[in-house]
């Protein structure tokens, strides 16, 4: 068993009665094993995001909001408060979307101008080397080949180029002032790819996911989680007539599914026991 967090999306007048409206729309997907294993996802879950930043970034003038969700107590009955401008959720509207991703692709832009600003400066960069992913059968074949991984990873990180790029992303986040643009963006694959895509392509790639809401439960009871998507209507995906409302590669649709959704849906983030 395992963590993971997933956004739940509730109508807006479900906000007077929030814990039992997340309860009932979690409840599908909860084990009991009285239901296909598909559907036996959670054993535990808990409203969280405000206070360690994983949770949403609230738009300006928002912040007082009644709608607005913070952190539920924890296990001694404290609550820990909310980061300033973020929440465990609230109104769709209250939630900043469309400038998350507006500020990466213009901090995408910006790295792209600084590898192609550096490379004249420094020798060429060779891409990753190549290694294979083929089973591994043995103990000693899996320890070859997660060393054969980190050197190449090593090997691609030391050249002069990737430094300097590494280096100048990292000062451009550093004085970036805006909405926090966590995790390694712009930082690990993206340094592998600066230097062999177009501009506008770099972008799109780069900001295809943000801002990052990749787990989701829909309106209409879909939960998309780690293993695709799961109808908690049905019985599980063999008894399913009912199509996925999102395509694939669905990673990259969720954020735009919840930007899509009316102002005043509710949106909660959760942190389950999976």
């Amino acid at each position: 068993m395992a963590g993971m967090r997933i956004v739940v999306c509730l109508p807006g007048e479900a906000r007077s009665r929030l814990d039992e409206a997340v309860a009932e729309a979690m409840s599908p997907f909860e084990t009991d094993y009285s239901r296909g294993e598909e559907l036996d996802i959670w054993d535990g879950w808990w409203i969280r995001g405000g206070a360690d930043g994983g949770g949403f970034q609230l738009l300006p003038g928002y912040e007082e909001d009644p709608r607005i969700v913070h952190d539920g107590p924890r296990g001694d009955g404290t609550r820990e408060p909310s980061l300033p401008g973020w929440c465990a959720g609230g109104p769709r509207e209250a939630l900043a979307f469309a400038e998350i991703r507006a500020e990466a692709a213009g901090l995408a832009g910006a790295a792209w101008d600084l590898w192609h600003g550096l490379a004249p400066h420094h020798p060429p960069a060779e891409p990753h080397r190549e290694v294979s992913y083929r089973p591994w059968t043995t103990p000693d074949e899996y320890r070859a080949g997660r060393l054969a991984e980190l050197q190449a990873e090593e090997a691609f990180d030391a050249q002069p180029l990737v430094v300097a790029y590494r280096e100048g992303v990292a000062a451009l986040l550093a004085a970036h002032r805006g909405y926090v643009l966590g995790g390694g963006f712009l930082y690990d694959g993206a340094a592998g790819a600066v230097g062999r895509t177009g501009r506008e392509e770099f972008v799109a790639e780069e900001t295809a996911f943000m801002p990052g809401h990749q787990h989701v439960l829909t309106l209409d009871g879909w939960w998309y989680g780690e293993d695709g998507p799961v109808h908690g209507a049905c019985d599980g995906p063999g008894d399913c007539p009912h199509a996925p409302p999102l395509p694939e590669p669905y990673r990259c649709f969720t954020s735009g599914y919840l930007e899509a959704l009316p102002g005043d849906t509710l949106l909660v983030h959760v942190r389950c026991h999976v």
